[in-house]
C-alpha cells in the first residue's frame, strides 16, 4: 500500500493524504483521523516508519516460515533461536502454512513492529503488496526464491541433490526409478524435479511419467502418491523422495501394501528426519546442509544488528549475495543392488 493508492481508496489527492500522516496543522482532525484508519486499515507503512527501521537497530529480527513441522526448518529455528538467545537478539517468529495472505500478514506485523530484517521461505504466489513490502525492508529469501522478489536468497543445490540420488540407483542397477516432489509452483519442487529429469534422456522420462508424481509438500500427498506409483502396471524398482515430509506416509504405505525396503523397493529419502533413528533399518537419504545454512542466516542477521550499519533495501540487496550451499548423499540400507531385474 502507498500513499498514491491510499489516496485514490479515500477519494483525496496524494498531497493531503501525506499532510494527514504528517500531522500537519492545514489538516482538519476528522480527516487526518480517516486517513490513520484507513492506512491501519489497509496496512500502509510510513515511509517515516521505513527511516526509522533502516536506521536505528531495534534488536529485532523476522524469521518467517511455512510450518513448524518440516523437519528442515525446526532444526534451522532452533539452531538461529539459540544464537539469538545468546546474543540478547530478539527473533520474531511467523508461520504462512504456505499461505499468501497469512505470508503478508506476518511480513506486515514484523515490519510494523520495526523489525530490523527479516528471513522468509516465500509462498509460492505471493501477493502484489507483499512484493511491495519487501522492497521497503532487508530481506532474505529461506530455501526457495521467487522470481517476484528482488531479494537475495539462502538455499541449497536441489537439482544436485536429486541427481545424487538417481545416480546411486542407477549404478545399483536400478533403471526403472520413480519419483515424489513437491509442486512446480514452489522454486524447490521445480528445482528438484529438473534436478531427476535430467538424468534421463528424454525416451527414458517419456517411459517414467507414471512413476512421476508431484504435488503439495504434506505428508498425506506421499502416502496417496505412492500407493499410486506401485499400482501401475510396471512399479518402480527404485524411488526417489522430493520432500523430507513424505517419508513416515511412505514407509507406512509400504507396510500396508507388504512392500519390503529394500527388497522389493529401494528407497533414497530428501533430508534426514529426526524420527529414522526408530527404524530398523538406516535410510539412504540426501544429507542437507542444515548448519552452514543456519550459519548463513546468523552472519546475515549479525549484519542487520549492527548498529553502524544503515543500508537502504536497495543497497542492503546490492551488497548481499546469494548462497546455495551442496548437499551430500548418506547411502543406508534402505538401498540395494537390484539382482533381478522385474
Amino acid at each position: 500500500m502507498t500513499i498514491k493508492k491510499l489516496a485514490a481508496i479515500l477519494g483525496l489527492s496524494h498531497t493531503t493524504v501525506s499532510r494527514a500522516l504528517n500531522d500537519h496543522p492545514a489538516i482538519s482532525q476528522a480527516t487526518k483521523e480517516s486517513v490513520l484508519r484507513a492506512a491501519r486499515e489497509y496496512g500502509y507503512i510510513p515511509n517515516s516508519a521505513a527511516r526509522a527501521l533502516r536506521n536505528a537497530s531495534t534488536g529485532a529480527f523476522g524469521l518467517v516460515i511455512p510450518d513448524i513441522q518440516n523437519d528442515f526448518f525446526i532444526t534451522v529455528t532452533n539452531a538461529i533461536a539459540h544464537v539469538a538467545a545468546e546474543r540478547s537478539w530478539q527473533m520474531m517468529l511467523g508461520i504462512t502454512s504456505d499461505k499468501p495472505e497469512m505470508e503478508h500478514t506476518a511480513l506486515l506485523r514484523l515490519m510494523t513492529a520495526r523489525v530490523d530484517g527479516i528471513i522468509f521461505a516465500p509462498t509460492a504466489n505471493p501477493l502484489p503488496e507483499t512484493q511491495e513490502l519487501i522492497t521497503r525492508t532487508n530481506a532474505v529469501q529461506l530455501l526457495r526464491k521467487h522470481r517476484s522478489l528482488q531479494a537475495p536468497v539462502i538455499a541449497i543445490d536441489d537439482r544436485h541433490g536429486i541427481s545424487l540420488a538417481v545416480k546411486h540407483l542407477r549404478e545399483l542397477g536400478h533403471e526403472r526409478i520413480g519419483y515424489i516432489g513437491s509442486s512446480e509452483e514452489l522454486s524447490t519442487g521445480y528445482e528438484r524435479l529438473q534436478g531427476f529429469l535430467q538424468c534421463f534422456t528424454p525416451t527414458e522420462q517419456a517411459a517414467l511419467q507414471a512413476l512421476i508424481h508431484i504435488g503439495p509438500p504434506q505428508a498425506g500427498f506421499g502416502g496417496d502418491a505412492f500407493r499410486r506409483i506401485m499400482a501401475a502396471d510396471m512399479p518402480p524398482t527404485a524411488l526417489v523422495l522430493g520432500s523430507p515430509r513424505y517419508a513416515m506416509s511412505i514407509l507406512l504405505a509400504a507396510k500396508e501394501k507388504n512392500i519390503r525396503i529394500p527388497d522389493d523397493l529401494s528407497l533414497v529419502a530428501y533430508g534426514d528426519v529426526s524420527w529414522s533413528s526408530l527404524l530398523e533399518m538406516k535410510l539412504t537419504y540426501i544429507s542437507l546442509p542444515e548448519k552452514q545454512i543456519a550459519d548463513a542466516c546468523v552472519a546475515i542477521i549479525e549484519r542487520l544488528m549492527n548498529p553502524d550499519q544503515t543500508l537502504t533495501p536497495e543497497a542492503f540487496y546490492a551488497s548481499t549475495e546469494s548462497q546455495i550451499f551442496t548437499p551430500l548423499l548418506v547411502a543406508g540400507d534402505s538401498t540395494k543392488a537390484l539382482i533381478a531385474r522385474r
